[in-house]
């Protein structure tokens, strides 16, 4: 058995939730299923804007922390799939009597390994959805920005208007 395996790397991944068991985690906010952001956001009251913010402010948090969570285990089974390819790869290119393409050695290592298979397509779908967390983590990054940026503003006329 090779001291290296696709094995070893998902129990590594599946570790990391010891990692993250050892300091405290957020709760998934409020169960809101869809919210309607003001078009125009002046007409908030300051009451608004500081529920909007804690509402955006709760939500960055998670998706922050999901997102950590993802490109933790990620990684590990990115890292431990190119490793465990490369070495089928060197083993291939060994066998054969005559040059291959890169391609397609790894296209043949791939194809005899069911467990290689299932770790890129769980990389896939990984890397699919880490990409929608991050797309939504920066939509509650512009719409804080924006009500951040509307009291700044609004405290600048405040002191304009005190003077």
């Amino acid at each position: 058995m090779p001291l290296i395996s696709l094995s070893s790397f998902i129990e590594k991944s599946n570790d990391l939730k010891k990692v993250d068991d050892k300091f405290p985690s957020p709760e998934r906010p409020s169960t809101v299923d869809s919210y309607s952001f003001p078009s125009n956001a002046d007409n908030l009251s300051d009451t608004q804007i500081d529920s909007w913010l804690a509402f955006f402010g709760a939500w960055r948090g998670y998706m922050n922390y999901e997102i950590s969570k993802f490109e933790g285990e990620l990684y590990i089974l990115s890292e431990g799939y190119d490793l465990i390819l490369s070495t089928k790869i060197a083993g291939l290119e060994a066998e054969s009597s005559k040059r291959l393409l890169k391609d397609s050695l790894k296209g043949q290592a791939i194809l005899e390994d069911d467990q290689l298979q299932r770790v890129k397509i769980r990389i896939i779908d990984m890397t699919g959805q880490l990409k929608i967390l991050r797309g939504r983590l920066s939509l509650y990054d512009s719409q804080f920005e924006t009500l951040s940026r509307l009291i700044t503003r609004r405290g600048q006329e405040r002191m304009k208007m005190s003077i």
